[in-house]
């Protein structure tokens, strides 16, 4: 009976470590897809790639001058009439300006700051979504969805866009906090996900950051009923007076420098953003050519940026909706409740950032929202919503079709998750074979000064800024603190 025993637990523990190197080499095959183009002696000369360089470039300089008491760039007043510093912030920026200071050249410090995005969007988006779902595969299809989605690697690679990919990693975190405050309820710490998801959105993009309160202000409306709950109210008000105290300093520095008068603050002002927005064609196609416009108005998809979701998530959708006519009447009130909210969500999305949504008709309905539109730049910035509601709702119907048949199940995640990856290679080799490249030598430096404007923009930390900065501190250790209080309390609680 022993032997039986130690038998069968040892089948289970072995079983246990094949699924755990499974999923390791999911994870791993998918970080290699989404970092192919990073595997040459040259990058790809995205539309920001020059400015993304003369950041590192202007951020290491200041590093050297001025040390850590700089909170602005040097020589960068009015490049493009904004304080990159606070807009695009900075925080994750040393990372690759540290690594050149180490004596690694640009290219390289930058090739390995990509490849670290990605190692960390794969394992916060796997973590997510395998907690969410209760299930490692789940975690898998939708950590491939997202992670080496078409949209991602338009941002890493056709755009350059280092702030809004760095946005892409926390973004998740925000959906899991929602989460667990809106369905779960069961977690005291459910706020700091979200917390932690705004501030590391907030130091990287801030547009990224508005759009994303803006979907979960949109989320809080659909659970509005769940505000008679004194728990909903709890969290909410604790993720707002948390996610103020953990970027005290940043926002005040924000606060000053849109308060001095000095800058302008809008370079876009009076600029309409609806050419700018991509054709409902565009949204699900499988083989993206590399492109370079981004206005369709005049010019159709002729040339257009390789920008949409892929086919991958609209398999997924089509999956949701044909199990909800089909076979709707099997599943659960509370299954299709989930499934209709991100899917409305992710719609909506894809509404915003489409060529036919009127941003040219709400621009002209006053100065003040023309600014805000203005500054929007591009509606495809709303994409990012659309990639993790369309993720989640693949998770979902995976879910779904597991109810039904398990093999079902199990073809549906592979194909979703092969299809993928093959439509994101063949968009990073088409990116490889289409585009400029560009190499930087080791010993050369980006001439950033040359367009850099006139005037030093450098300004030291002074009391109230450290203040701040001690404020923000404190709040996070504390924090800290008390969660691991809490975690070794209940620990002790379940092993009475």
């Amino acid at each position: 009976m022993l032997k039986l025993a130690k038998e069968q637990k040892d089948k289970i523990s072995g079983a246990e470590r094949e699924k755990l190197i499974n999923i390791r080499l999911a994870c791993l095959i998918i970080i290699l897809v989404a970092s192919l183009p990073l595997f040459t002696d040259f990058l790809i000369s995205g539309t920001k790639l020059s400015y993304q360089l003369i950041r590192m470039e202007a951020l290491k300089n200041g590093l050297q001058q001025y040390g850590l008491h700089l909170w602005a760039k040097p020589e960068w007043v009015q490049p493009l009439g904004l304080s990159f510093a606070f807009y695009y912030g900075d925080t994750f920026l040393y990372i690759p300006a540290i690594l050149n200071l180490l004596g690694f050249s640009v290219m390289a410090s930058y090739r390995i700051f990509l490849i670290v995005i990605n190692i960390t969007t794969v394992t916060v988006t796997y973590h997510v979504f395998r907690k969410m779902f209760q299930d490692e595969y789940v975690g898998v299809l939708g950590t491939a969805l997202y992670s080496a989605s078409i949209y991602r690697m338009f941002l890493l690679y056709g755009e350059a866009e280092l702030g809004e990919t760095m946005a892409l990693v926390f973004l998740p975190l925000v959906l899991y906090g929602c989460y667990l405050i809106f369905m779960k309820q069961d977690s005291k710490w459910a706020y700091i996900w979200v917390v932690i998801g705004l501030t590391g959105m907030l130091r990287s993009h801030v547009l990224s950051t508005c759009i994303t309160l803006l979907f979960v202000l949109a989320v809080a409306l659909i659970h509005i009923k769940q505000y008679r709950c004194k728990y909903v109210w709890i969290q909410t008000g604790l993720t707002g007076v948390s996610f103020v105290l953990f970027n005290l300093n940043y926002l005040y520095t924000m606060y000053r420098y849109m308060t001095c008068g000095m800058y302008l603050l809008n370079p876009l002002q009076g600029q309409m953003i609806q050419a700018k927005g991509i054709h409902l064609a565009q949204l699900f196609m499988c083989f993206y050519q590399a492109g370079g416009s981004h206005e369709f108005g005049t010019t159709g998809i002729i040339n257009a940026a390789p920008v949409g979701l892929g086919v991958s998530l609209l398999m997924a959708v089509l999956a949701f909706l044909y199990l909800l006519f089909v076979y709707g009447d099997t599943y659960t009130n509370k299954v299709k409740i989930n499934g209709y909210k991100v899917f409305f969500v992710g719609l909506a999305a894809c509404y915003l950032s489409a060529l036919c949504f009127p941003w040219d008709r709400i621009f002209k309905l006053g100065s003040g929202v023309a600014d805000v539109i203005s500054m929007m730049q591009e509606p495809w910035h709303f994409l990012q919503i659309g990639l993790i509601a369309f993720s989640a709702l693949a998770c979902i119907v995976y879910g779904m079709l597991k109810e039904k048949n398990a093999c079902y199940s199990k073809i549906y995640g592979v194909v979703l998750v092969v299809s993928t990856l093959l439509f994101s290679s063949y968009l990073a080799a088409n990116m490889l074979f289409t585009y400029d490249f560009v190499r930087v030598n080791a010993a050369e430096e980006i001439p950033y000064g040359e367009i850099a404007g006139m005037g030093v923009q450098v300004e030291m930390m002074h009391t109230s800024w450290y203040l701040c900065t001690i404020i923000v501190v404190a709040s996070v250790v504390a924090t800290v603190l008390m969660y691991r209080k809490d975690r070794k309390r209940v620990k002790q609680r379940d092993e009475l």
